[in-house]
């Protein structure tokens, strides 16, 4: 079978590019350029990020007044603000700071607009429109759920119960939950306790999902979908051993559920095989395919820290280059039609090359069931319609947040977009690309690149501990 080869992947790139192009509106133009102002200058992301967090802890407005002042004094009004927001603040540093009762409210107000298409408004009917708008559009949602910090077990109690509360709503019909989200007290000692309490809750809330059918366009009924997003590596193991023994029940034979696996991880082809044994044994047995969401890792910053304050090595793989190969290299063992019948796969990017490269294999290898590309929401409007227009099955990986959590919105804010704005990640020279920029060959080049070595891939994981042989060491001492 001929491979899907680099020069094909680039000229498909530069149609896909232009497409996006013809799709963009003018107000999504307008979004584009605020988008390139603040991931493209690091003292507006900054600037951002300060005045949500500080906006958010502050509750008297006229110290947060004194707050914002000094901020906007060090970074200055930055230009992703629109005009008339811009000579707001300039009219509130005139003298608009004098009545703190009156600038606060309306500035918290016009911040939380500026994310608004990033994180969307949990409150009914704003959630309602939304998720409609979307239905129409034939666009799915997967619904990622933010709320308070966890950090004992009466919040991890309440996130519990929040999600098996979204999933009696009739319009959500697909949601992803975290471990640590839903448990508190994980801990390295207590594996096997940890992991049988966790079964029987995410046991639950797949019951909940099976309980509360949704109904789409057609008038069919299906079981909603439950996804395990994957976090720091410590947790790694524990969230495969929960996915795959509670999809062991019997019950749950005929329900279809996803994990996570983090190309960005050189264990991902373990992590791959091991899902993929799993479905192919489930379905010879007359069970359900099961999903795997691939990403490229959404935890690089934590991970570098705890590794470096640790003294372990880091997880990660050390270049983006090598995320992309590892990337390539999963796709290329999975979207083959005798494991796709087994394994849906979620192709999670929105970076042109690798949806080109994606969109090429499933044609190569004829596998169209069970594929989605999936994108985050608001971070690129217009991609979703272009593959739409393309036939393509898309999910928008949508974060929610109702206004009482919102301190937990900018953790979530932050981190996206410290991770789609690095210097060598896509996003950050998406927008306004334009074909045979400087930008443009910098991200043909990284792809080039990354195709190189996808056969070439680290599959061995970095942090390898041997226990028998501290033990020997404690021994001897």
């Amino acid at each position: 079978m001929a491979m899907v080869t680099s020069s094909s992947v680039v000229e498909w790139a530069k149609g896909f590019l232009s497409k996006a192009e013809s799709e963009l509106t003018p107000n999504e133009v307008k979004e584009q350029k605020k988008f390139a102002s603040l991931v493209q200058t690091p003292e507006y992301k900054t600037f951002l990020t300060t005045m949500l967090d500080e906006s958010s802890q502050i509750r008297d407005n006229s110290k947060l007044s004194a707050r914002v002042r000094e901020i906007i004094k060090k970074y200055g009004i930055p230009d992703f603000f629109s005009r008339s927001d811009r000579f707001l603040i300039k009219l509130y540093m005139a003298g608009g700071y004098l009545f703190p009762s009156i600038a606060m409210p309306i500035f918290k107000y016009k911040l939380r607009k500026e994310t608004d298409k990033i994180i969307i408004s949990e409150e009914r009917p704003r959630l309602t429109q939304h998720l409609a708008g979307r239905w129409q559009s034939n666009i799915g949602q997967n619904v990622n759920l933010l709320g308070e910090v966890v950090l004992g077990d009466g919040e991890a109690r309440h996130r519990y119960e929040h999600y098996l509360e979204a999933l009696e709503m009739p319009d959500i019909n697909y949601i992803s939950i975290k471990l640590s989200g839903i448990y508190a007290q994980i801990k390295s000692l207590a594996y096997e306790q940890n992991k049988r309490e966790l079964i029987e809750m995410v046991a639950t809330i797949y019951r909940k999902a099976m309980q509360n059918p949704y109904t789409d366009k057609n008038g069919k009924q299906t079981c909603k979908f439950v996804n395990l997003d994957m976090e720091e590596y410590k947790d790694m193991e524990l969230t495969y051993d929960v996915f795959i023994e509670t999809l062991s029940h019997p019950e749950f034979k005929d329900y279809t559920a996803g994990i996570v696996v983090q190309a960005y991880l050189p264990d991902a082809e373990s992590n791959f095989s091991r899902l993929l044994e799993f479905a192919k044994k489930r379905v010879a047995e007359g069970g359900a395919p099961i999903k795997m969401r691939l990403v490229k890792g959404c935890n690089l910053q934590m991970e570098s820290i705890v590794s470096s304050m640790k003294g372990w090595e880091c997880p990660v793989l050390r270049s983006k280059i090598e995320v992309d190969a590892n990337y390539m290299h999963i796709l290329d063992l999975a979207l083959i039609p005798e494991n796709t019948k087994v394994l849906n796969i979620g192709i999670a990017s929105h970076n042109f090359f690798t949806i080109a490269y994606a969109h090429l294999l499933c044609e190569q290898n004829n596998v169209t069931e069970g594929i989605t590309f999936e994108m985050l929401e608001g971070m690129a409007n217009h991609l979703p319609r272009v593959m739409r227009k393309l036939e393509k099955n898309i999910i928008l990986y949508t974060p929610v947040v109702k206004a009482q959590n919102f301190l937990n919105a900018v953790s979530y804010l932050v981190r996206r977009l410290d991770e789609n704005t690095g210097k060598e990640n896509f996003l950050t020279h998406s927008f306004n690309l334009k074909l045979d920029s400087a930008e443009w060959n910098f991200l043909r080049k990284q792809f080039e690149d990354a195709y190189k070595l996808k056969d070439k891939t680290t599959t061995e994981p970095f942090r390898i501990q041997d226990r028998s042989v501290i033990a020997q060491i404690a021994d001897v001492a």
